[in-house]
């Protein structure tokens, strides 16, 4: 069967596009990265230099939950991430986890004000709606006389902000409990991990092979910010809801599609460059101070 005319599983008959990364690409997005980094380290230090050096820090990790935004949990057509090639900004993100740590560095000469620097890994599932098209998708395919048997591997959105800014705290009296607000600005790595189907096929002449497609997803680096609220219990624990805005990411890459029968490989590639989305979550986090 030729590839150009072969099985095309995520897209509908009529309308066919797909998806890779390629190393050099992904040295620069790193080397952007890296040059990002550094300069929130250099503002960081030189601030914190600038403080009194009998200045109180508090070092946290928390871990919540995040729940997706906007169009970035809107699906469109059920289809979510798999009709980025349709130009659609609604990435169809679900319910997901965050993890983090957070340096807070007390300015003695302002009373409750401190600086804060924090990092961040916020993981999404596709939503629900994404999932029902996906098993609508293998119905619709495994109904054509020449598929055998077809499998899904969907994408995961993973963002990593890194983030410097403010925090205030306001303590209530001596019984432990403080109030605290918080502003950030940095920078955010976005990645989407690969998006593949593999189906088994029969040529209907004496051959059962395997067809498999892979969408591979560049990474983006964009800014960000984020502002959150919450409460302290007796300087160790904290709770606190927080909005992360991580700023617009090109979708972009190289779809690789590959035929195996006898032995014999035949692949295709094709890059693309579609639509944007605009990553935007709330997220509530338990944290533990040291």
């Amino acid at each position: 069967m030729p590839l150009s005319q072969g099985l095309q599983i995520l897209k509908s008959d009529s309308q066919l596009n797909y998806r890779l990364w390629d190393l050099g690409k992904v040295k620069k997005i790193v080397f952007k990265m890296n040059k990002l980094k550094i300069l929130l380290m250099i503002a960081l230090f030189a601030i914190l230099g600038g403080s009194k050096s009998n200045a109180q820090t508090d070092f946290s990790i928390h871990l919540g939950f995040v729940s997706p935004q906007g169009s970035y949990s809107d699906s469109y057509a059920q289809q979510g991430i798999f009709a980025l090639l349709s130009d659609t900004e609604r990435a169809g993100a679900g319910f997901g986890v965050n993890f983090g740590t957070k340096f807070r560095y007390a300015i003695s000469s302002a009373k409750g004000l401190g600086i804060i620097a924090t990092a961040d890994v916020l993981l999404n599932d596709v939503n629900k709606d994404v999932k029902e098209w996906v098993k609508d998708r293998e119905k619709e395919v495994l109904e054509r006389d020449y598929v055998e048997d077809i499998s899904f591997t969907t994408s995961k959105y993973i963002n990593i902000p890194i983030m410097i800014g403010l925090n205030y705290e306001y303590q209530f009296g001596n019984n432990g409990i403080k109030l605290f607000g918080e502003v950030e600005g940095g920078f955010n790595l976005g990645i989407i991990t690969d998006l593949k189907a593999t189906a088994k096929i029969n040529d209907h002449i004496d051959d059962v092979g395997v067809s498999n497609e892979y969408y591979k997803y560049e990474p983006n680096t964009s800014f960000a910010f984020q502002i959150g609220a919450g409460i302290m219990f007796s300087d160790k624990y904290s709770l606190g809801i927080h909005y992360y805005n991580l700023g617009s990411q090109k979708i972009k890459g190289e779809i690789i599609e590959e035929e195996i029968f006898d032995g014999d490989i035949d692949t295709f590639k094709e890059k693309f460059s579609r639509a944007t989305i605009n990553p935007s979550m709330l997220t509530i986090k338990l944290g533990y101070h040291f």
